[in-house]
């Protein structure tokens, strides 16, 4: 009976992992594939603030990415960042797991991730995590 109190304690902690969590954005007021990405998010249940920047280079920088790492916009959850377009699966599971990094990333803005979708067309791209030290490895493929 306790196994099964503790399976579905953990399915229900994964589930609602998001709910109402507060995320915030920091984005150029000139990007549109930003809006998109926000606008999934909040689907996905998250409570988002959405702050506008003219250079968002500095806050990128003080996260810990370099432009190797960075791409449009930037997301703080949880004391993690997620930068660019990176797939709900990926900030769920970091959300989850609560993997000693500073952050997940999606350099650049591949076609078909979030946000950037265009129509069929989808480009092959990995997101990566961010060590405290810098380095970098595979977090998911897509």
């Amino acid at each position: 009976m306790k196994k099964i109190f503790l399976l579905l304690a953990l399915i229900a902690s994964s589930i609602f992992a998001v709910e109402g969590k507060e995320m915030v954005v920091y984005k150029s007021p000139y990007c549109g594939c930003c809006t998109k990405w926000i606008d999934l998010m909040k689907k996905e249940g998250f409570n988002v603030k959405t702050v506008m920047l003219n250079n968002v280079n500095e806050i990128k920088s003080k996260v810990g990415l370099t432009s190797k790492t960075s791409s449009c916009h930037t997301a703080i959850v949880d004391g993690y960042f997620v930068e660019g377009h990176v797939d709900y699966s990926a900030v769920k599971k970091m959300l989850n797991e609560k993997p000693d990094i500073l952050g997940i990333t999606v350099p650049g803005m591949p076609i078909g991730s979030p946000g950037m979708e265009q129509g069929d067309v989808k480009e092959a791209y990995n997101i990566l995590y961010v060590n405290k030290n810098g380095t970098t490895g595979i977090y998911e493929k897509h």
